[in-house]
């Protein structure tokens, strides 16, 4: 009896230190648990915040497209307009960037309106398709012959540039579209596009059309980057801007740019000249810096005016480093390889990249000179 007693005495002492056991292993389990709760959403904020995804892309832009009568004649087929043979040797040059961008400089308006040449254009609405076939992405439009043939031009080209899905910057339906600012997302990285112009060559804008062209005005285009800056990472404005067939930039053009790159401006895209002027950088005091291309020339026109003939794609590299929440974005090799107007077999206006030009030498400017001229303000 004291036997069987003795022996469930230890039974029962057995089963409660397992219970026991079992209740500590419990406890450290749901300790572990959450040590592991609290600790696994340090660790993975950690981890997130050392983190790093770097992102690059390239952008690009064109001078003045100015179609003068000549060019379009020249164009002309059986059933409209073909431009796609003047861009076929410089396809390789707009079709590369991820985002390209032109000054479409004669307003197409198309030939229901009646085509014109100087001073007052109207173009055929097939540039446009022939520049977006060739690899042009965005086109702007604030320029001073906007208004050449009225507001019902401006706006048959809007008409057409939704009916073919081109995005359009600088001219606009209505105070709406205005504030519906262009941002363009390319590999995480998001680009938003202003432009302006200095004058639409004393005609008036109409009654009621005064947000549909976006002019040169100070105080009104840094409330409109500043709205834009906050919503993306890279802002580029397109300026038509400074004096015709000059070289170099003028004081105006100087001042407006470091105002700009004071507001947050990341890159500047200059028109109107005609004539290529240098590319320049500009230190912000944010530590960032503006790249500025002062003047991409003429891409596609009939003048016939000192180096006028010469235009420039531009390019430059964008690239974004993200880490965690907070992400940084630097600009590099802002370029312009210079292209250059010729006349075909058929005395038709071709397009073609400068240092491959069979008459390389105008006016005496060699490929290199023109290369030096563009660089003369960047550091090697």
């Amino acid at each position: 009896m004291n036997k069987v007693r003795f022996i469930l005495f230890f039974l029962f002492m057995a089963i409660g230190l397992a219970g026991c056991n079992l209740k500590e292993s419990q406890m450290l389990f749901e300790d572990k648990e959450a040590f592991s709760r609290q600790t696994g959403g340090e660790v993975k904020s950690a981890f997130s915040e050392r983190m790093e995804m770097t992102t690059t892309i390239t952008i690009g832009a064109i001078g003045d497209v100015l179609l003068h009568d000549a060019v379009y004649q020249y164009a002309a087929t059986d059933t409209g307009f073909n431009f796609k043979p003047a861009f076929e040797s410089v396809m390789p040059l707009l079709s590369s960037p991820d985002f390209m961008m032109a000054n479409q400089e004669s307003n197409p308006g198309g030939i229901e309106l009646g085509l014109s040449s100087y001073p007052a254009f109207n173009s055929p609405h097939e540039i446009v398709t022939d520049l977006q076939y060739s690899g042009v992405d965005m086109v702007t439009a604030a320029n001073n012959h906007i208004m050449d043939r009225g507001i019902d031009s401006a706006m048959a080209a809007m008409d057409f540039y939704d009916e073919i899905g081109m995005p359009y910057v600088g001219v606009y339906r209505d105070v709406e579209d205005r504030q519906n600012h262009r941002v363009k997302e390319i590999n995480g990285i998001k680009l938003g596009v202003l432009a302006y112009t200095f004058s639409t060559n004393g005609i008036p804008i109409p009654f009621g059309f005064e947000e549909s062209v976006a002019l040169l005005e100070p105080e009104r285009m840094v409330s409109e980057i500043r709205v834009l800056r906050d919503n993306v990472d890279v802002v580029v404005v397109h300026l038509h801007w400074g004096n015709e067939y000059e070289q170099l930039p003028n004081q105006s053009q100087v001042e407006l740019a470091e105002r700009l790159s004071e507001e947050g401006v990341d890159i500047i895209f200059g028109h109107h000249p005609h004539v290529l002027q240098p590319i320049d950088e500009i230190e912000r005091s944010d530590g960032g810096k503006t790249v500025v291309f002062y003047s991409l020339g003429n891409f596609y026109s009939g003048q016939n005016f000192p180096y006028t003939d010469i235009g420039g794609v531009a390019t430059i590299n964008i690239k974004k480093v993200t880490r965690g929440s907070r992400s940084e974005v630097s600009l590099s090799q802002p370029a312009i390889e210079p292209t250059q107007v010729i006349r075909g077999s058929q005395r038709e206006y071709l397009i073609v990249p400068m240092k491959d030009s069979p008459a390389s030498a105008i006016e005496g400017v060699s490929y290199e000179e023109t290369i030096e001229h563009i660089n003369q303000n960047m550091t090697p």
